[in-house]
C-alpha cells in the first residue's frame, strides 16, 4: 500500500513541477521516486494494509512482477530524458500519466478480488487513452487514441458484464472463492458466460486474436515512448493479471477450448501478418501479438512452473523491446520521421555497436540460441509438451521458425553496406539503455537463473 501511495503522490508532484521551468527535474525526480517505491516493495514496509480487507495480495508472485514493472518504467524514463528534451509543453503530464497507469498495473498483478482487477484495468487504461493521442498535431496519433478509447471502452464493458455474471453465480468477488466455485460449476451457464466475458476483457489488453485489432494502429500512431510503455509495462501487467485470474481455477471445457483456439489463431495471425510489414512500429505490433500466442501456450495447463516461465518470458521480452524502441527513435530522427525499416540501412557503418546491439535484441525476440529469447521460448515449449499439448506446441515451433524471417529482415537492413549510413545523434543515457538491453539479453541467455520468480 505504501508503494502505491508513493507512486500516486509522485505523479501529483510531477504535475506541480510542470508549472514552473523545471523540465529537467521531472525524469530524475520520477526515477528516484520509483526506486523508493521499489525499495518499499523489497523491504515490505507498510505494503500490506488492513484497510484493503484482503482485496490485494502482495505475495511473491506480485512482488516479482511489481519489481519488474517499476524497473522497466525506470528504463523508459531514462530514455524519456532525451525523448522529451525538445518538447516544451505537457512533459510533466506525460510522466504523470505513465505513473498513474503504472499504479493500475501494480494493482493488476496483486488483486485478490475481481473488483480490484477491474479498477486496476481502468486505472491502467484511462491514462493510456490520453497518452496514445499525445501528438496533438498528428492525425495518426488522434486516430490511435480514438480507436484505443472506443475499443477499450467496449472491452471494459465486456469485462464488467463478465464480473457481474461471475458474482451472480458464485455470490462473491473474492478470487479464491470464485476459483473454488469453478470446480463445481461445470454446467453453470451464467458462470461460463461470466468467465468468457472477463477473459475477453483481459485478452483485449494482451492483444490476443480476435481482440487484437487495436494494436497495430495504436502502436503506429502513439508517440514512440508511449508505444514502448504499452508493449512492455502494460503487456506485462495484463499477462500477470490474466494468469492470476485463471491460476488454481478448473476452467470449464468450453473456456479451455476457447483458450486453445485463441492460442493457435494468435500464433498464426501474429507471425504470418508480420511477414508483410515494412513499417517498424506495425511490425513490432504484430510481433507483440505473436509473442502473446507463445505466452498463452504456457496458460493451457495448470503447472507449478508456469509463473516462473511467464515471468522470465515477459521480462526478457520487455528488455529487448525497450532497447529496440530507443534505436527506432534515433533512426527515425535521422530519417526525418520516417518509420520504414529501411531507415536502419547502413546502421553498422555509422554506429557499429548500435547495429550489433540491435541485432542482439532482434535475435532475442526471434528466439535464436545464446539469447534470453531462446531460453524463454524453449521453456514455453517444454511446458506445453509436459502438459500434453503436443500438436499446439509443434505448431508454435513452426510459427517461431516463420517469425525469424521478419526479424532477420530488419537485421539485414542494419548490416547492408551503404556508402553513408544514418547520421545518428545518440545521447549518453540512450547509449546506456541500449547497451544495457543488448548485454542483458545475452547474459540472461547464458545465465537464465539470474531471473527467477
Amino acid at each position: 500500500m505504501s508503494a502505491l501511495i508513493l507512486i500516486s503522490v509522485l505523479a501529483v508532484v510531477l504535475l506541480y513541477l510542470g508549472f514552473g521551468n523545471n523540465r529537467s527535474l521531472l525524469a530524475p525526480v520520477a526515477i528516484v521516486g520509483l526506486l523508493g517505491a521499489l525499495a518499499l516493495f523489497v523491504s515490505g514496509w507498510q505494503i500490506e494494509s488492513p484497510l484493503l480487507k484482503g482485496m490485494v495480495a502482495f505475495d511473491g508472485y506480485s512482488l516479482s512482477f511489481n519489481s519488474s514493472l517499476i524497473l522497466l518504467t525506470v528504463l523508459l524514463f531514462l530514455f524519456g530524458i532525451d525523448y522529451y528534451a525538445k518538447l516544451r509543453e505537457n512533459v510533466a503530464e506525460q510522466y504523470a500519466l505513465m505513473l498513474f497507469s503504472l499504479v493500475g498495473g501494480l494493482l493488476l498483478t496483486s488483486f485478490s478480488n475481481l473488483l480490484v482487477m477491474f479498477l486496476g484495468i481502468e486505472i491502467l487504461s484511462i491514462p493510456l487513452f490520453i497518452l496514445a493521442g499525445g501528438k496533438r498535431d498528428s492525425f495518426r496519433s488522434g486516430e490511435a487514441a480514438f480507436k484505443y478509447f472506443l475499443q477499450g471502452s467496449f472491452a471494459s464493458g465486456f469485462m464488467l458484464l463478465g464480473i457481474a455474471l461471475v458474482y451472480g453465480s458464485s455470490a462473491s468477488f473474492d478470487l479464491a472463492t470464485v476459483q473454488a466455485f469453478a470446480a463445481s460449476a461445470q454446467g453453470n451457464m451464467i458462470f461460463l458466460l461470466g468467465l468468457f466475458f472477463t477473459i475477453a476483457g483481459l485478452a483485449f489488453k494482451v492483444a490476443a486474436v480476435p481482440f487484437h485489432f487495436w494494436s497495430p494502429d495504436v502502436y503506429e500512431g502513439a508517440p514512440t515512448l508511449v508505444t514502448a510503455f504499452m508493449s512492455t509495462v502494460v503487456k506485462t501487467a495484463a499477462f500477470a493479471a490474466f494468469y492470476r485470474l485463471i491460476e488454481h481455477m478448473q476452467l470449464p471445457g468450453a473456456i479451455h477450448t476457447m483458450l486453445m483456439l485463441m492460442t493457435v489463431s494468435t500464433l498464426f495471425l501474429g507471425n504470418i501478418v508480420a511477414l508483410r510489414q515494412t513499417q517498424f512500429k506495425r511490425l513490432m505490433a504484430y510481433s507483440s501479438i505473436a509473442h502473446t500466442g507463445f505466452l498463452l501456450l504456457a496458460f493451457l495447463g495448470a503447472d507449478p512452473q508456469t509463473p516462473g516461465v511467464l515471468f522470465f518470458y515477459l521480462t526478457t521480452y520487455a528488455i529487448a523491446t525497450v532497447g529496440l524502441f530507443v534505436v527506432l527513435t534515433l533512426a527515425k530522427r535521422a530519417a526525418n520521421g520516417d518509420e520504414h525499416i529501411h531507415i536502419f540501412r547502413g546502421l553498422f557503418r555509422s554506429a557499429p555497436w548500435l547495429a550489433i546491439a540491435t541485432m542482439l535484441l532482434l535475435l532475442s525476440l526471434a528466439g535464436i540460441p545464446l539469447t534470453a529469447g531462446f531460453v524463454a521460448k524453449y521453456r514455453v515449449f517444454v511446458l506445453g509438451l509436459a502438459n500434453g499439448y503436443t500438436a499446439i506446441t509443434a505448431f508454435a515451433v513452426v510459427m517461431a521458425l516463420v517469425g525469424i524471417y521478419y526479424y532477420v529482415m530488419v537485421i539485414r537492413e542494419a548490416f547492408t553496406p551503404q556508402e553513408r549510413g544514418p547520421q545518428l545523434v545518440v545521447a549518453p543515457l540512450n547509449w546506456l539503455v541500449i547497451s544495457f538491453c543488448g548485454i542483458a539479453v545475452v547474459v540472461l541467455g547464458l545465465l537464465p537463473g539470474l531471473i527467477r520468480l
